[in-house]
């Protein structure tokens, strides 16, 4: 890859795997995969999704990338066939921060919503690229990896029906290795209460209890929750209020004595310099494949840096989007964890044909180039809906 080099074709495939397939009906999808958490109560989660993307050069090296697919794959797979394409044939995939400028700028009065999964995807696609021309993962790639393993959390505990189911589950985990945990709440604050005490008993002390609200307090209720939980030792309150609500979930802050955790929301550099400015977070948890790729979320990581801020980034997604995230991971000073979801979703094994390893509660980071994966052409079949 000495000379020029030229984007010779660009494909996005949409893929979907729905609930109702894999428990025969619809009505057979149990109630906390459905409704896992506060934000999926009126708007039901009815499966998994995922965007993915190919870009071949004149070289012949394919790259892939994810964008996070919820909850219509379709419509991203458009953004990218439809508009993203035609800027991209004939270019330099080596030119990854003129490329994103450029697609940023054709749509930047729709700059946020599915515009920035598009093009979330497209850098992935084009991180994979630059790596495995140089025959290296993309953590050396960006001048080295500060570890060859991400410590993890298992997330979540979903909206069980009962306390003792959610304590069981979080067993489970345990059980599995994990040293970290995420519990779903935001159902007010006597169950939530509860469910967090049975937890907490099941896990025993040494294990973190990470809760995740969803959105589902107002600020009056989150600062009350958050004096009342202090004994049951959270690891962090995440997502409060509404991720608009900057100037509550600061408030929230000031007046908790625990960490506040937030950002998987956020689509851009610009949203997350508002939360900082306010000083109203201690964790930040971009989505790789929902706030504009590696480039974006590299300008985040490197500006919270600057606030003494870590990063935790946001886990859902499929086996390309986890590839990438763990690069990113290793690749950054100021990381916390990772969010390994545990949520029903075969899209996380169908799409690649490595398997990723946990060991000791932390995720080894994949040491092939590029993005460390590669595409299981023949498996995503079962979930194509769209090819275009």
């Amino acid at each position: 890859m000495g000379g020029p080099v030229k984007i010779t074709n660009v494909e996005a495939i949409a893929l979907a795997a729905p609930f109702e397939k894999f428990f025969g009906g619809l009505d057979k999808v149990p109630a906390h995969i459905l409704r896992p958490a506060a934000n999926q109560v009126t708007h039901p989660r009815l499966g998994q999704a995922s965007t993915i993307v190919r870009i071949e050069t004149d070289e012949g090296i394919v790259g892939i990338g994810e964008a996070l697919g919820l909850p219509t794959p379709e419509i991203t797979a458009t953004i990218v066939a439809g508009h993203f394409k035609r800027l991209l044939l004939g270019q330099d995939p080596r030119d990854t921060a003129v490329i994103w400028e450029s697609l940023q700028g054709s749509l930047r009065t729709h700059r946020l919503g599915f515009v920035p999964n598009a093009i979330a995807a497209i850098d992935l696609a084009l991180w994979d690229v630059k790596g495995k021309a140089l025959g290296l993962p993309i953590s050396r790639v960006l001048g080295g990896a500060f570890r060859d393993r991400i410590p993890v959390y298992a997330s979540p505990v979903p909206f069980m029906a009962t306390a003792e189911d959610s304590a069981r589950e979080a067993g489970v985990f345990v059980a599995r290795g994990f040293r970290a945990i995420k519990l779903k709440i935001g159902r007010g604050l006597a169950s939530d209460l509860a469910h967090v005490e049975a937890v907490r008993a099941a896990i025993g002390p040494e294990v973190e209890l990470l809760l995740d609200v969803n959105c589902g307090y107002d600020v009056p209720t989150a600062i009350t929750f958050a004096r009342e939980v202090l004994p049951y030792r959270p690891y962090w309150l995440e997502e409060p209020v509404e991720p608009s609500n900057v100037e509550g979930l600061a408030e929230i802050r000031r007046r908790a004595d625990l960490r506040i955790a937030t950002g998987e929301n956020e689509q851009s550099v610009f949203g997350v310099r508002d939360l900082l400015l306010a000083n109203a977070t201690d964790v930040l948890m971009p989505n790789i494949g929902k706030a504009g790729g590696l480039t974006e979320c590299l300008r985040i990581a490197e500006l919270a840096r600057a606030f003494h801020v870590q990063i935790a980034p946001h886990g859902v997604g499929a086996g390309i989007a986890i590839a990438a995230a763990l690069q990113f991971c290793a690749a950054i000073p100021n990381l916390l964890k990772y969010e390994y979801n545990q949520l029903l979703n075969p899209l996380r094994e169908a799409v690649v044909k490595e398997r990723l390893e946990l060991r000791d509660g932390s995720l080894m980071v994949p040491t092939g180039p590029g993005l460390g994966v590669t595409l299981d052409e023949d498996a995503i079949e079962e979930y194509v809906v769209a090819r275009m």
